[in-house]
This record gives C-alpha cells, structure tokens and sequence, in this order.
C-alpha cells in the first residue's frame, strides 16, 4: 500500500480516535502530522484526495452509530442505511480535502504551512455548521474537554480557538519532521518549541484561569431537578401510552420537589401531545401551582398561519409555581435530515427521521425565561441582589452551535438547559459526544449548564466545563443539583467570534497574495 496513503489513513483514525468511545485527547496534538507529511509537495488534486481520505476515515470512526439511528427510526433498511453513513462521510470529509488541498497551493505560492494551517482550519470547522448540511459535530477543540485546563482558553475565541492551537501545533510538528528529514536544521529548534508551546500554553492559561475564578464569588445557587424519563422511541408517540408517560414525568417531578427543586426540566418533546391544545395540560399547571415549583417542558406545537396551513415547531414551555404559562419558545437551529431536508428537497429520497408531518419551523425569538430567586450561598456576603434567576433552552442539536449559546447568553441568560432527547443515538458513544459539545458552551459563555434528556445522559455543567454528576444511559432517573450563580467576564460572550473573523480576514488575505504571487510566477 502507498506510504502517502497509510499516513492519511493514519490521520483520520488517530483524529477520531480523540473522542469518545475512545476519548484518547492527546491524540489531537498528533493526528494531524501524518496527513501534513503525506501531502507535503504534492500536487492540489493529489493533496486534497489524501485530505479527504483522512476525512472519511474520522467521520466513518467517529459518527459510526449513525447507521443504527437511521435504520432503528425509519424504514430504511440497515445496508441502505450505512450506506447514508458512508455518503454523509464522504461529503462532510470536504473540509480536511480542503485543507490539504488549499494549504498545498499556498505552500507552493510561499505561504508558510504553520500559518496558514490553523488559520485555514479555523475557517473551514465554521463552514460546516452551514455548507450542505449543518453540522459541526466533532470540531477538534472538542477533544480537550477531557482534561480541563486544555479548553479554558475558549472564552477567549471560542471552540475555534482551541482547535486552531491543536493544529497550529500540528503542523509545527510536521514541519520540524520534515527539516529533520531533509537534513535542514535552519528553523528546526524554532519548530519543535512552538510545537511544545502550544499545549504548554493551553495548559498554562488554563491553570490560571480556573485559579482566578475560584476568587470570584456566587451571587447565589438555585436547586434545579432532572427528570429523565427513559421512555423508549417507539413508544413515546403510542396515544395509548400518553397517559402513562405524563404519570411517569409528574411523578419524577415531585420527587425531586420534595429533593427540594425550585424548576425542574422535562427533556426535549418529553411531552406526547400538544401543550394547551390537550386538556393533559391543565396537570402541569395544577402541579406547579401545587408544588410551588417551576416546570420547563419540552413538547411538540404546531402554529396555524393566517392561510389556515398548519407547521409543526420543536417547543419549550416554561409553566411558573404561579400557574402562569411563558412561552413557547420554537427552536431556532434544526436537524438536518430528521426535522427537515438539506438543499430545498436533493434528498427528497431520505426519509425525515422523526414521526411528525412535513418539516419543522424555525424559531425567530431568542427566548430568555425567568425563574425563581437564587438562594444566598452560606457563609459568603450578601449581594443584596433579589432578581429571578434567567436562563435560556438550547433544543437538543442547538447545543453545539456556539454563537447560538452566545447569543442566549449575551441577551441575559445566566446559566442554560439542553434539553434533549438521544434516544436515537442507542448506547453508542454519540450521548458522550453530545455532552461535551454542549458543555463547551458553559466555558465559552462562563454560565453554568444543564441538559436534561429522556434516556441520558442527563447532566450539570459548571460554568469551569465540570461535569458532573450525571444521569446513566437509559435507566429512569431523577437528579437534583443546587446550581451556582455569578457574573463572570467571558471575551467570547461579550464580543462573540472575533478571533473567527480574525481568521476568516487573515485567509482572504492569505489567498490574495498568493493569487498574486502564482500570477506573477506564470
């Protein structure tokens, strides 16, 4: 077999290997240098092919449980249903065919590889959350939320920021391999250091950061309860069983009531009908109102136009110990392929994968809600702060797009709740996956995060990215966590993407010069 061809295999496994299932997260500082050797001097066309080799290999790896979502879900047949799997790979491997390809035609113009690599990878993770599909799952600054101090430095740029630092060190590696191969020692001790520095760096402002936040005080905690019902896929639309899934969620509820929540979170959809077009409904309220408790709760809605036609929306309501009803609010960032379909109907022959009619709505209004007052924390000073505490819901999928959390986060929200429902993953490692892209947000916007699912896993996040404690995958739990408060400074949330826009100047500008310089060569 081709060397040029083992090392992007090589590549693409050792990438995917730093996720979860097997979450080696050091393997990012590495898995990137044998696909820059293996294209290194070659041709665009031949570089992109080896770039997008490694790229099918770490989705193949990596989102592996995709087949069974499908095949479990729709009427797709197992072997059809890799067979989307292989398709999806193959399209989503476009950005590391573009890395290779691209970083290949710089280098040939005289643009340095370890500049324009993270600056180029930076700008294509951001294209994923948008070109085809939407879906940016698995971004590399993901990899470092197993050893904390490694992803601090994302309220700064990001998860975009922690990702391009892991290639920036890649491709200084790769850089002083090949000096060393080539026996050229001009550069090399400078290449090897900046390889070094990188995670050195990472560490560094980690370990300091969380020192500085342990000095910051909490202007107080709320006990907020999980109810994860593990109600399984192919019964949760049974109208026979609609009864017994509200009994199952009330029960939960006053469980963790009497554990002492002051709001208690359903999972996305928790609810098997349409709330307040359900006479079911009046329960939640009697219960709130009962309990003096607050209930966040997912449901299906459906809206009526003013033609008389019916969309369906992915729904949070809030129903407050008062029996008022705030919201709803509609989720704002869909699925592709399970609450619509990509490119105007392309893929009109893959079925939807969630059992309701027609496509979803999107949502316009980013929804803050309030809830009740934060507790003081025993034994700090009073802040004399009497507010309601304020949050906002991130829908299942919306948890891994940042500056969706960010905007939530920057109109007010001071911790959020994932609601989700990855009964579709099965006991794969995508839950674990999902877990940590959505507690990234919690370090990018320094506000604590809960998610809340119907079969796990179920989950608090401090606003450090701790995680813990946590639900198990698909066993019926009830979790019940005091969550702490405090106004702490993120560069990320208030000023958003800039070091994203940073880098999406610095590429243009990349690309002119070397437009010009190639022009001038010819």
């Amino acid at each position: 077999m081709n060397a040029r061809l083992v090392l992007a295999l090589l590549s693409g496994f050792l990438l995917a290997a730093s996720f979860p299932n097997f979450g080696q997260g050091w393997l990012a500082w590495v898995g990137f240098v044998p696909l820059l050797l293996a294209v290194r001097g070659r041709s665009v066309r031949a570089a992109a092919c080896h770039g997008w080799i490694a790229g099918v290999v770490f989705f193949l790896v990596s989102i592996y449980w995709i087949p069974d979502t499908i095949s479990n879900f729709t009427s797709i047949p197992p072997i059809l249903a890799k067979g989307v799997l292989l398709l999806l790979a193959a399209v989503a491997a476009y950005s590391f065919a573009l890395l290779a390809g691209v970083l290949e035609w710089l280098a040939a113009a005289g643009i340095s590889r370890v500049l324009a690599a993270p600056i180029l990878w930076v700008v294509l993770e951001w294209m994923r959350g948008f070109v085809i599909a939407e879906f940016p799952w698995n971004l590399m600054g993901y990899s470092q939320l197993g050893h904390l101090p490694m992803a601090q430095v994302a309220d700064l740029g990001g998860v975009y920021l922690v990702s391009a630092v892991l290639v920036l060190s890649n491709a200084a590696l790769a850089e002083a391999v090949s000096r060393q191969r080539e026996g050229l020692r001009e550069g090399l001790a400078t290449q090897i250091l900046l390889a070094a520095l990188c995670p050195i760096l990472l560490w560094g402002y980690g370990h300091w950061r969380l020192a500085q936040l342990e000095s910051i005080p909490y202007r107080g905690s709320i006990r907020v309860g999980v109810a994860q019902g593990n109600i399984a896929q192919d019964q949760k639309w049974d109208t026979d069983l609609r009864d017994r899934i509200l009994a199952q969620y009330l029960k939960l509820t006053n469980q963790a009531v009497d554990a002492g929540a002051q709001l208690v979170a359903w999972p996305e959809a928790a609810l098997p009908f349409y709330f307040r077009r359900d006479m079911r409904s009046m329960d939640l309220v009697r219960l709130a109102r009962e309990r003096g408790v607050d209930l966040l709760v997912g449901a299906p809605g459906v809206e009526e136009s003013s033609k008389g036609s019916f969309t369906p929306y992915n729904q949070a309501w809030l129903i407050r110990a008062d029996g008022d009803v705030v919201g709803p609010y509609n989720k704002i960032q869909l699925v592709p392929f399970g609450e619509y379909i990509p490119l105007g109907g392309l893929f009109g022959l893959i079925e939807v994968a969630v059992q309701s009619i027609g496509e979803f709505g999107r949502g316009t209004e980013h929804t803050i809600f309030e809830t009740a007052v934060p507790s003081p924390i025993p034994g700090a000073a009073p802040t004399g702060e009497k507010r309601p505490a304020r949050f906002a819901t991130l829908i299942c999928y919306e948890g891994i797009f940042p500056s969706l959390a960010r905007e939530f986060a920057a109109a007010g929200a001071e911790f959020l709740v994932n609601i989700s429902n990855d009964a579709w993953y099965g006991d794969t490692s995508a839950p674990q996956q999902h877990l940590r892209m959505a507690a990234m947000r919690a370090i990018e916007n320094r506000i604590p995060l809960i998610r809340s699912t119907n079969t796990g896993i179920s989950a608090y996040v401090t606003d450090t990215g701790a995680i813990g404690p946590t639900s198990a995958l698909f066993q019926e739990a009830m979790l019940v966590e005091a969550v702490l408060l405090r106004d702490v400074p993120s560069f990320y949330r208030s000023y958003g993407d800039v070091f994203l826009h940073v880098c999406q100047m610095l590429l243009f500008m990349l690309l002119l010069v070397a437009g010009v310089r190639r022009r001038k060569a010819s």
